[in-house]
């Protein structure tokens, strides 16, 4: 499939603020500073669509990129190592845990 469009849609703190629309999401989630901002702007062909940094724990909300006006990419925080509180750390897990059980619109 070849991408032809691709935005950054909303950021979202918590499961309330997540798209209504129904449109199918993919998510990326693995540790903190691997490359998964990285690879969502590669796959898009896009320099500085997703925010990278060198530094771990920069994103720090779910990132919903619009692709081809079909469906979505979310950017999750990653999990491991980032210089934040364990409050603040423990709270992304929560979250991600919240949207893997119940987000229906997920398909990979």
């Amino acid at each position: 499939m070849k991408i032809a469009s691709a935005e950054f849609v909303l950021g979202a703190v918590n499961l309330r603020q997540l798209p209504k629309d129904g449109s199918r999401e993919i998510a990326f989630l693995g540790r903190s500073n691997v490359g998964k901002s990285s690879f969502i702007n590669k796959l898009c062909n896009r320099k500085a669509l997703a925010r990278q940094s060198s530094e771990p724990g920069k994103t720090r909300e779910m990132n919903y990129y619009l692709i081809n006006r079909r469906f979505y990419f979310v950017d999750l925080p990653g999990y491991g190592y980032a210089r934040l509180p364990e409050q603040i750390r423990s709270s992304w897990g929560k979250l991600i845990e919240q949207y893997l059980k119940s987000r229906e619109q997920l398909s990979l």
